[in-house]
């Protein structure tokens, strides 16, 4: 799977964004609905034809390059330029059939595309884009070559968290039933603060409580605490508590709300238990905006003291904000938070204004390393995505991530960030892992960590280490699409299949449409033994390359050899340097090794970027004992690993 940057735990899940209704001459785009509509009538399109067009749509207003295209639309699996150039085409010819005299898209040469006609809005928040970009392999979009091989890969850590996260043997869904006893007696889910001033804008204080909260209460071991995506869909259910401790499996939650009058905030909290609503503690704090570090760190000793009482265990303290409060920090914090709305829009606009709110944020208060963060991530975004030049912006946003850590060590989401910038995009293994090490000591409870560990794991070759912190992740971020699909990829590999069942079950009831869904399905099914099913799955797989190799792997077990040989072929004609990886994975399943190390050579000169996935990929594992996979390894600059074994 394609690398993400976690700009806002998941946020491809987090529906806080609004669902406008985009409206193009006689047509419509309901991103609500997720529907194409000509005068009325919806259209057939296919659900990535669907995400391009609204992100064009979203982004009509300058040229999108082919590589944002990939990151934004393509987040999961590696894509070629003919699929992007197929996507294009079956987006124009929707409009072409409606009536369309020009195309709807128009071709900028050596840039990209744009939208190209008037857009009018109606319904939803029309200031929402999609969700964050997700990186390339590497900055120039070629393979690069890791600088130093990996030490250990934290399995001490990896290890301990087995005692909070064994293989699991049964998932709750969503809606399943559940007495509260059967709850977890550690966990808590903090739902969004209630902003009850007259200021609807100051919700971005309340959501930048809540999140400073769970960050908080992460980093405290023992304790289970649930990620910002589930709470915040939890909460949108209606608000009952037990419906939301069986959601979620949390026997406590905490609930907040904000008055202001001047500068003077009145906070209330309370902790309450989901199985029956009991008040178990409550506090209401009076104090100046200046004070607010002092008040989210007393709700959260507080919390963390109650529930201690509840499971009769010892808890730590939570860590303190290991910043000096003053006005100014007080009121870098304001900005940071306004920044932090502004960065889950992730528009055009909406981008530049909230790396500006974060860099005055610094200008007010030059050590404040949480702006510091902030604002190398914005950077390295705006990196990413072509809006600053590439070099210039993973510099700068290193440099940014490197003085957090040397001003609060202590810091998680800055060592995290730090693990992310080296590996991605300084390929930097050793170092990195070092930091995403240093991240999960200091924030135990955070999902956002693990599942980013998980996805550095796998494509080391680490499968049991991987496993075991995706299996942490959807513990405490179980309403994520992001985090069980990774779960499910990482389970599958793993051959536990009875659990990669569940997961992609709960994938399935979360998002019904998912498009990652026909391919974690076909894969399950082939290691299952249902060759048959897999067939059917593979016919709603729209990205043509993978439905014509995982069609000629199935074809081939179930000896319909010609079938299979004719499904290749047509990969072959259709795409042969576009997609050298997947041919190459057709061929070592049919144990054809000799092929497949033919097309790995092939890919790795055309510079695809699968190739950093060997260690990964579910359809390689016949390579592995072949004496010429170590070769390859090196020339591609994995470190060598004992596969299957870590």
């Amino acid at each position: 799977m394609r690398d993400r940057i976690d700009f806002d735990s998941d946020a491809d899940n987090d529906e806080d964004s609004g669902t406008p209704v985009y409206e193009i001459g006689h047509g419509q785009l309901d991103t609500r609905t997720r529907q194409l509509r000509f005068d009325g009538s919806n259209v057939d399109v296919q659900p990535k034809v669907f995400d391009l067009l609204c992100y064009l749509v979203r982004h009509r207003d300058r040229v999108v390059s082919k590589d944002e295209l990939f990151d934004q639309v393509w987040p999961s699996v590696v894509v070629s330029d003919a699929s992007l150039s197929q996507t294009i085409k079956r987006a124009r010819d929707h409009f072409r059939q409606a009536g369309f005299d020009n195309d709807i898209i128009r071709t900028v040469a050596r840039k990209g595309y744009q939208f190209d006609h008037p857009v009018t809005i109606s319904g939803g928040d029309t200031t929402q884009a999609d969700a964050p970009v997700a990186s390339r392999l590497a900055s120039d979009g070629r393979v690069a070559f890791w600088r130093l091989p990996l030490l250990g890969l934290g399995l001490l850590v990896l290890t301990g968290l087995m005692i909070f996260w064994p293989p699991a043997t049964e998932r709750a869904s969503p809606d399943s039933g559940g007495s509260g006893a059967e709850l977890a007696a550690n966990g808590v889910a903090v739902l969004p603060f209630a902003n009850l001033t007259p200021d609807p804008d100051f919700v971005y204080f309340t959501d930048g409580m809540t999140e400073t909260l769970i960050n908080n209460l992460a980093t405290v071991p023992g304790l289970r605490v649930i990620a910002r995506t589930s709470t915040y869909r939890a909460a949108r259910g209606g608000g009952d508590l037990a419906v939301i401790g069986r959601q979620l499996n949390v026997a406590q939650v905490l609930r907040g709300s904000v008055q202001r009058d001047g500068e003077t905030l009145r906070i209330s909290t309370r902790l309450l238990r989901t199985a029956d609503g009991a008040q178990l503690w409550s506090h209401q704090y009076s104090r100046l905006m200046d004070d607010v570090f002092a008040i989210q760190d007393a709700i959260a000793a507080s919390v963390v003291t109650e529930i201690a009482k509840i499971v009769d265990t010892k808890l730590v303290t939570p860590r303190r904000t290991s910043v000096a409060e003053s006005a100014a920090t007080a009121q870098a914090y304001r900005l940071v938070l306004q920044g932090n709305q502004l960065r889950r829009e992730a528009t055009k606009t909406a981008i530049p204004s909230a790396e500006a709110l974060f860099r005055q944020a610094l200008d007010i208060a030059p050590d404040y390393t949480p702006a510091m963060v902030r604002l190398s991530e914005v950077v390295r975004y705006r990196g990413v995505t072509g809006t600053l030049p590439r070099e210039q912006a993973f510099r700068e946003a290193l440099t940014l991530v490197q003085e957090a850590v040397k001003k609060a060590p202590d810091n998680g989401e800055a060592q995290w960030q730090l693990a992310e910038l080296l590996h991605r995009h300084f390929w930097d293994f050793e170092a990195a892992e070092s930091a995403f090490i240093r991240a999960t000591e200091l924030m135990p409870g955070s999902a956002d960590i693990y599942s980013a560990y998980s996805r550095f794991l796998a494509k080391a070759g680490a499968t049991q280490a991987a496993v075991t912190a995706a299996r942490a992740a959807a513990d405490m971020n179980p309403a994520s699409a992001n985090v069980l699909t990774n779960l499910a990829l990482r389970l599958i590999k793993q051959r536990s299949l009875d659990e990669a069942r569940r997961a992609i079950d709960e994938l399935r009831e979360l998002e019904a449409n998912h498009v990652d869904l026909p391919w974690l399905e076909t894969n399950w099914h082939l290691r299952a033994g249902s060759d048959r099913d897999a067939m059917r799955w593979i016919t709603q797989e729209e990205l043509y390359y993978l439905r014509l190799s995982l069609s000629a792997v199935a074809l081939y077990r179930l000896e319909r050899t010609g079938q299979a040989e004719k499904a290749l072929g047509d990969l072959i004609e259709r795409d042969a340097d576009g997609s050298a990886f997947q041919i190459a994975e057709v061929y070592a399943q049919w144990g054809d090794n000799d092929q497949a190390f033919t097309w790995l050579d092939r890919a790795l000169h055309n510079g695809d970027p699968g190739l950093a996935e060997i260690y990964s990929s579910l359809n390689l594992e016949g390579l592995y004992s072949d004496p010429r996979f170590p070769t390859l390894a090196r020339r591609i600059g994995l470190p060598p690993r004992e596969i299957g074994h870590k």
